[in-house]
């Protein structure tokens, strides 16, 4: 039986569906946020959460992860998505939308992991629309998706087992995106196998300065070979766009030497814009690094990302950083990895998701030798 909900009272149907229903049947199609907030005066503490609803499977999920002081405390939740699908919340995390673009607020109740948060996320920049993301395996759309990406603050309360912080917005700095659309699902059992893909280098970086920001996602085969590149700069709410489209990305990136997973140490990035003009940014990498496995990105011991895990479901455990076995199992799905950005005498703040995989010309000092059993089958 389909059920009506609140958004269904106001004009903002896209289908021929109630707002519970989507224009797809896919059941990897989702809508979510992503959370990254980092303290860039201690750059050792990293919060990322995360919400998301997956209407054809009826799941609602939320996860938060804090890495702090060579820890890191994992929260992964679910529910039922009906028949409350317009509920941005799930067990004790939830999303308040404040104002659009502008204030949203962040809480995380009492629960067993002991990470509990209430977190106002506000802005002055624009939010950016990436391009549309499509990609082809074996015949069949697994990529259509498009998102936003913008750039902010935050401040508030912020409690782990041991630690309280409280977040100043001069300090504690932010990015945050809202996706939508069909992305791959984790593998299920009697699935053919996914393809390999044709990409070996994917950088997620979104980076804020005083007063603008950029933001970049590129995957590509080998360097100067973009297979999907959405680039754009962010400006404040209400200033003059400008038409200096960004044309491409390039990159010279530096890589911690004997690191059990891909970490990285600095490097540059230059934007180059359509008029011929280059922007340039040098990095440095912090301590500061928040790995997505924790919430579930490739799954971890049996919880995947968009599979039904009963009416309601909350699991966490804490991870030690320092035991370099374990490494690579954790930093597997990516992290969210603070950076500190230098430009023009400008110095700003943001993180930078980055894989490389085997086969890519550059940057093969950033793997280590990985063993069959390395990821202990999971």
């Amino acid at each position: 039986m389909v059920r009506l909900s609140p958004p269904d009272e106001y004009f903002n149907h896209q289908v021929a569906y109630p707002h519970a229903m989507v224009g797809s049947s896919d059941p990897s199609w989702r809508e979510r946020y992503w959370v990254s907030i980092q303290d860039t005066a201690g750059k050792d503490t990293v919060l990322t959460l995360g919400l998301g609803k997956y209407p054809n499977q009826d799941v609602q999920e939320g996860f938060a992860v804090l890495s702090t002081g060579g820890r890191q405390h994992n929260l992964r939740l679910a529910r039922a998505l009906a028949p409350h699908n317009d509920r941005m919340h799930v067990g004790p995390l939830r999303v308040e939308i404040v104002k659009p673009f502008r204030k949203l607020r962040f809480i995380l109740e009492e629960n067993p992991s002991g990470l509990a948060f209430d977190l106002t996320w506000t802005s002055g920049l624009e939010p950016v629309l990436e391009g549309r993301h499509f990609q082809v395996s074996r015949t069949r759309v697994t990529y259509d998706a498009i998102r936003y990406v913008q750039l902010g603050r935050a401040s508030g309360t912020l409690v782990a087992p041991g630690r309280e912080f409280t977040l100043d917005p001069q300090t504690w700095w932010s990015e945050r995106d809202h996706s939508w659309g069909t992305r791959p699902l984790p593998r299920a059992q009697g699935a053919p196998p996914g393809e390999r893909p044709e990409w070996r280098m994917l950088m997620f970086c979104p980076l804020q300065l005083p007063d603008f920001g950029v933001h970049l996602y590129l995957y590509e085969a080998r360097p100067g070979r973009p297979l999907h590149l959405s680039a754009s700069i962010c400006r404040p709410h209400g200033a003059q766009a400008e038409d200096d489209m960004i044309v491409g990305v390039e990159h010279d990136l530096r890589w911690v030497a004997g690191a059990p997973a891909p970490t990285l140490e600095g490097g540059r990035i230059a934007l180059v814009l359509d008029s011929g003009r280059r922007m340039e940014f040098d990095l440095i990498a912090h301590p500061g690094r928040a790995h997505l496995r924790g919430g579930g990105y490739e799954g971890w011991n049996g919880w995947y990302q968009g599979h039904w895990k009963g009416e309601d479901s909350l699991e966490h455990e804490v991870w030690d950083l320092t035991d370099r076995d374990q490494f690579y199992r954790y930093a597997k799905a990516g992290s969210d990895h603070l950076v500190e950005v230098h430009h023009e005498g400008r110095v700003g703040y943001g993180v930078m998701e980055y894989m490389v995989l085997p086969g890519y010309p550059r940057y093969q000092e950033a793997i280590p030798p990985q063993p069959a059993s390395r990821d202990g089958g999971r």
